[in-house]
């Protein structure tokens, strides 16, 4: 009876956390940016990552795009897997069939619009699902967990060591070139207010600054302990959506995997349904 209370407890934790993933699929959709929106693209960006090599080289994008039918297809067996994966949180042959799925989505859509964003997650919150409940799973989710702050830290190391750290317009100057496209469409609207207002004052522009590196730094106390990642978890959601407002850079593909520090105990279970 206790083991049934606990694994259903446990499910409802995955549950939640791709039905987010479900809800970020979504958004992409009605974005405008799923397969079938991207659909005769004829243009796409390999950069440096040998993955994309892989994908491009062999035609796969290119053939999902070259086809109306198919890209629609592939939308309807994102959503389809995600709607059964919900069901059963447990069952990982459909947990690899999605993740395969998202994988060839991220190449395709970050390849095509030639900008690597947060994304990676929106495939890589998949990887423990793949394996069956048990000590794979478990051992895939620590993985998982670690790869996730790394992820933050190494990018607040990053900014800390850059030689332009201490330059005053810094901030300010990506604030403005972020908006760009809402200036020229003359866009206003409380963000772009607040653009333009951290655009004329660096000194407040480079505090924000800061602060976002102080938070993406706090990844390194999840090295020692888990005590907080669900205050992690807080303070690296409200980083991707104070990205949003600063710079509009759209959290869609990460919320789901930062979610996972709130669900570390989901991963325990010996049995899902």
């Amino acid at each position: 009876m206790m083991n049934s209370l606990l694994a259903h407890t446990n499910n409802k934790g995955l549950r939640i956390v791709l039905a987010v993933l479900a809800i970020e699929w979504l958004l992409f959709i009605f974005s405008g940016v799923s397969y079938s929106f991207l659909h005769k693209d004829p243009f796409f960006s390999l950069g440096v990552d040998p993955l994309y090599w892989i994908f491009y080289a062999v035609g796969i994008p290119q053939f999902i795009l070259s086809q109306q039918w198919l890209a629609i297809s592939c939308d309807i067996i994102v959503t389809v897997l995600l709607a059964f994966l919900i069901i059963k949180p447990g069952n990982n042959r459909i947990a690899i069939g999605l993740m395969a799925m998202l994988l060839l989505f991220y190449v395709t859509l970050t390849g095509y619009h030639s900008h690597r964003n947060f994304q990676a997650g929106f495939f890589l919150v998949l990887l423990a699902f793949i394996f069956r409940p048990g000590k794979s799973r478990v051992m895939a989710y620590e993985a998982t967990r670690y790869f996730l702050l790394f992820f933050y830290l190494s990018s607040a190391l990053l900014k800390l060591f850059s030689p332009s750290l201490f330059d005053t317009t810094l901030f300010s100057e990506f604030l403005k070139q972020q908006f760009v496209p809402y200036f020229l469409e003359n866009n206003t609207g409380w963000r772009t207010n607040l653009n333009l207002y951290l655009s004329g004052n660096a000194a407040m522009a480079q505090i924000i600054f800061f602060a976002g590196i102080v938070v993406e730094l706090s990844a390194l106390a999840g090295f020692f302990t888990k005590k907080y990642d669900w205050l992690l978890g807080c303070l690296l959601i409200s980083f991707h959506f104070g990205n949003w407002i600063l710079m509009d850079i759209a959290p869609f593909g990460q919320i789901a995997f930062v979610c996972l520090l709130f669900v570390g105990k989901a991963f325990h279970t010996k049995e899902s349904t």
